[in-house]
């Protein structure tokens, strides 16, 4: 039987099977998408990561007006740590592993995390910034990229937007919101914090200034022992 031939539109003959398994080359977001994981680090690199340990210095508007801020975050379930510490001998915990929650508050009580803190860490951690990176450089088949208007670049879970940024000429991601909002709620600093080639921004501020946060340390794939996020008995 002869082989069956197609016309393309170069005006030259290719077999057809060859046509049909030609690569679809990359749209205009998915090339933007891997500029910006160049620009922090590459793809082989942040697909490496499982999890990590964002260690900072926070600034507040309202007291207390200096903290350090430990997060634990597990990139593959969701679940994290944050253990917070201040002056006058401050020392707050949160965790949140799946239906699994607890907090201990400024008087060292243990406490499930309110309603309200947990719909709001739980979208939190939906759109996450670190979080969703790897998502995007594991190719996660649930993310889906687009570009949207004046050319950030979105990210989508199903017909949900969960994150989007706004990057320079490389890139380089320098602000970003998420959800519906079209407001950017976080502005970035360089991309200069870097671990074993994953880059993370120098500082973070939101968009008036009134909570700033400084990267001090970042571990990459920490240990996830079960230990840290179950509830201590006192």
């Amino acid at each position: 039987m002869p082989c069956r031939r197609i016309f393309l539109a170069t005006g030259l003959l290719v077999p057809a099977a060859q046509a049909l398994s030609s690569p679809v080359p990359p749209g205009p977001a998915e090339v933007r998408l891997e500029q910006t994981l160049d620009a922090v680090g590459g793809r082989a690199r942040w697909r490496t990561l499982r999890g990590t340990l964002n260690d900072s210095w926070q600034f507040r508007a309202a007291e207390p007006t200096r903290v350090r801020a430990r997060i634990l975050m597990d990139f593959d379930s969701g679940r994290f740590r944050i253990d917070t510490e201040g002056e006058g001998g401050l020392r707050l915990v949160r965790v949140v592993d799946g239906e699994h929650h607890w907090r201990r508050n400024r008087e060292g009580q243990l406490l499930p995390v309110t309603e309200a803190t947990l719909s709001e860490d739980r979208r939190w951690v939906a759109a996450h910034l670190y979080r969703t990176l790897a998502r995007l450089a594991w190719r996660d088949p649930e993310l889906s990229v687009r570009l949207g208007a004046n050319d950030r670049l979105e990210v989508w879970q199903g017909a949900q937007r969960l994150i989007w940024f706004r990057t320079d000429a490389r890139g380089e991601p320098y602000a970003f919101g998420t959800y519906d909002s079209d407001t950017a709620s976080t502005l970035l600093g360089p991309w200069r914090f870097e671990v074993d080639g994953v880059r993370h921004p120098l500082w973070t501020s939101n968009a008036d200034g009134s909570f700033r946060a400084q990267l001090a340390v970042l571990e990459l794939n920490p240990p996830m022992d079960a230990a840290l996020f179950e509830r201590p008995a006192r």
